[in-house]
């Protein structure tokens, strides 16, 4: 019996990993950008972060909420309401400045956290005002494998049968 709460606790962590993705998004200096994060269904509360913690974009009991917004990010920052009813929170952000390179992340309680990192277009320009990120943090999408675990899920699940 004990045997089948560690094999649900370790199911359970395995899920929970899979919960977490990394988007990496290029900008042009000064341009706008479209910054991804979207799940299945609709969900009241979603709140922005910059990689320092400061207030980005929020969406509270459904609505947009700029009350604690960052000033650095004052009258950037819009997203698509609209939408809001299919699961999708992406936000824009304007007139892209090298301050604004780095992670972000969209924060659903209880769902999700997308990470999503910027930087610049690979460029000339833009190379020297880029700063050099860390191992790890760059690819794009990157989610844990389907097939591997659908595989892991399923052999746990076999495990719980016994």
């Amino acid at each position: 019996m004990e045997i089948r709460s560690y094999v649900l606790f370790a199911l359970l962590l395995v899920i929970d990993k899979a919960s977490a993705q990394i988007v990496t998004v290029e900008a042009d200096l000064g341009g706008s950008v479209i910054l991804p994060c979207s799940v299945r269904r609709y969900e009241k509360d979603v709140f922005w972060r910059d990689g320092n913690s400061k207030s980005v974009y929020d969406i509270i009991t459904g609505k947009v909420d700029f009350h604690d917004q960052d000033a650095a990010y004052k009258d950037r920052v819009d997203s698509f309401p609209l939408e809001f009813e299919k699961g999708n929170y992406s936000i824009r952000l304007r007139d892209v400045k090298p301050t604004d390179l780095g992670r972000y992340s969209c924060h659903i309680p209880n769902s999700i956290t997308v990470f999503v990192q910027l930087k610049f277009k690979d460029t000339a320009e833009t190379r020297v005002l880029e700063p050099t990120l860390k191992p790890g943090n760059s690819g794009n999408m990157k989610t844990a494998s389907g097939t591997s675990l659908f595989l892991l899920i399923c052999v746990l699940l076999r495990s719980l049968a016994y």
